[in-house]
């Protein structure tokens, strides 16, 4: 069942930016890209690495710590193209994201 729960407010992620946020005990990150936002498990499989630390580029951050590339929009990996990382359910009421961590979104 599907439980969509605050996360931020739209003010918080101005577009081409992000945010760390925990929710429901899950690390995520929430992006925003071009008006559109997107929620993406936050940690880096490879070591751990913040990715909302790293840099954003359109939709792809790059992990701080060792350059990985994701699409936040997908979970994929573009570089090395070795994981998927889960990515959320968002939407928007008002000025809050909501996002739905218990029904990650297959790839």
């Amino acid at each position: 069942m599907s439980q969509f729960v605050k996360a931020a407010e739209t003010t918080d992620v101005q577009p081409g930016d992000c945010l760390g946020v925990k929710v429901e005990g899950v690390f995520i990150g929430i992006y925003n890209i071009d008006g559109n936002y997107y929620a993406m498990n936050n940690i880096c499989p490879h070591l751990g690495g913040v990715l909302t630390y790293g840099f954003l580029d359109d939709n792809v951050v790059t992990c701080p710590l060792h350059m990985w590339e994701f699409d936040v929009q997908t979970g994929k990996c573009i570089w090395p193209e070795q994981e998927t990382l889960p990515t959320y359910p968002v939407k928007i009421e008002g000025n809050d994201i909501l996002v739905d961590v218990d029904s990650p979104q297959p790839h």
